[in-house]
């Protein structure tokens, strides 16, 4: 029966990280994911918002003359 050994002067030195630099890590990626999802709803919302406004657009004549006075004071 012949083994095989795998000396660490091939192999070389492997460094695993920390459990505290895993740990921040996922927390980063966990931070940039919730901004990232935050961030397309709210471009979402901002979307919605003018198409609404743009559709909302009162094109009447009333609303275009503005010689009438304002019904309250500024």
């Amino acid at each position: 029966m012949n083994t095989a050994v795998l000396s660490s002067v091939y192999a070389g030195q492997v460094r695993t990280p920390s459990t505290f630099s895993l740990i921040v890590k996922t927390m980063m990626s966990a931070l940039a994911e919730s901004r990232a999802r935050s961030a397309a709803r709210e471009l979402r919302r901002h979307e919605t918002l003018m198409a609404d406004l743009g559709r909302r657009q009162d094109h009447s004549a009333d609303f275009l003359i503005q010689s009438n006075d304002l019904p309250f004071k500024i």
